[in-house]
């Protein structure tokens, strides 16, 4: 018997007179229903009082079989006032790492580089330049973590960056993670490659996005099963070339938000709605192929973002699968992040702000209904 929970909060009418409403929650049980959930345990393992406070991106790469390496982009570090639960309104590092237990998430412990830098991964002394993690993979003795490469731009603000260059990838030793090499990759045809990893037979399949001016383009390649320096090929809409200037599109959607992950037999994309500001997309959407190259067909919701505040919806992006964290239920760990409550609500008060407001919401969804 497969048994779940829904929380149902009504006014209770023998105090409808009085002047404070109490609302009361019924638990609710349903026999063999299933439906995606908030999985508050694990959004609270995000609740740090040192180290890496908060941040976006959360993306997750398998070390081995007990940990995993969580990867940020811009983050709060070593600044939470616990007597108030609040951090500054402006963040401390453009990225971060933190290593995490996968069968016990409380044990974790932010990264380091040698030179003990709140910023983790570093190349220059130039501030205008940093990197931006994207996800990666361990092969033997060293974790590969694709990064992007952006600048500051004059215009400022949230949006005064944009990319440069060609994918680096950071070489992160297992038994050291403390030393860091950056390796510049060839040229990528304007695709930024890294959003994504599946591994299927003698391959590895590595998925990017471009974007066509209304949204982002879809791309995949593959190389030798975790070997970045062999050579590459792209898909091309009919098969595989070695020719990156003949690659073809595998699917297109008006986000940024694009995740790729194996469930069982299928290979499931994650999307998520247009948001750039409060009150706008809050859905998360999945569709499925039998292949890596897709076609992806069968789009529909999963999830419906309610972390509001105040009746307002927050600004949401950087969905993320984790299957290493699996819970023994047939049922898929998700992460996206949110980003405050944008022109809607101050979340900023007095040079202060809660960092639950820049922190990644987790989900469980049952693999049925990503299908």
């Amino acid at each position: 018997m497969n048994l779940r929970m829904r929380n149902i909060s009504f006014i209770n009418p023998l105090i409808m007179g009085m002047a404070a409403i109490t609302m009361v929650t019924v638990s609710c049980y349903h026999d063999n229903e299933e439906f995606a959930y908030k999985d508050t345990d694990f959004t609270s393992t995000f609740r740090t009082t040192e180290g890496w406070i908060a941040g976006d991106g959360a993306f997750s790469v398998p070390v081995d079989r007990e940990r995993s390496l969580w990867l940020f982009g811009d983050s709060y570090m070593d600044c939470l006032e616990k007597a108030s639960g609040t951090v500054p309104c402006l963040f401390q590092a453009r990225n971060a790492a933190m290593l995490m237990g996968i069968g016990d998430p409380s044990e974790k412990t932010t990264l380091r580089n040698s030179r003990g830098d709140r910023t983790l991964f570093t190349l220059g002394s130039n501030s205008k330049y940093w990197f931006w993690p994207s996800t990666g993979f361990t092969h033997k003795d060293t974790i590969y973590v694709f990064q992007t490469r952006l600048r500051s731009t004059p215009e400022g603000g949230m949006w005064g960056f944009e990319g440069v260059d060609s994918n680096y990838v950071s070489k992160i030793p297992v038994n050291d993670m403390s030393v860091i090499e950056y390796c510049l990759m060839p040229a990528s045809n304007g695709i930024s490659f890294g959003i994504s990893f599946i591994d299927e037979g003698r391959f590895t399949y590595v998925y990017g996005i471009r974007s066509n001016g209304f949204g982002n383009d879809l791309f995949v390649a593959r190389f030798r099963k975790g070997n970045i320096y062999s050579p590459w090929s792209y898909f091309n809409g009919a098969g595989w070339v070695n020719n990156i200037k003949e690659i073809s599109k595998i699917h297109s959607a008006f986000t940024a938000s694009f995740f790729i992950t194996e469930v069982k037999d299928k290979i499931v994309l994650l999307t998520t709605e247009f948001s750039v500001n409060c009150d706008q997309g809050k859905t998360i959407y999945s569709s499925v192929s039998k292949k890596p190259w897709g076609p992806f067909t069968g789009e529909h919701s999963v999830w419906q973002v309610d972390d509001t505040l105040e009746g307002h919806y927050p600004f949401f992006y950087a969905v993320a699968a984790h299957p290493e964290y699996g819970n023994g239920r047939k049922e898929l760990l998700i992460t996206y992040c949110i980003n405050s409550y944008g022109d809607c609500l101050e979340t900023c008060i007095n040079n202060r702000m809660d960092p639950d407001v820049y922190r990644p919401k987790a989900i469980r969804v049952p693999f049925r209904l990503l299908y």
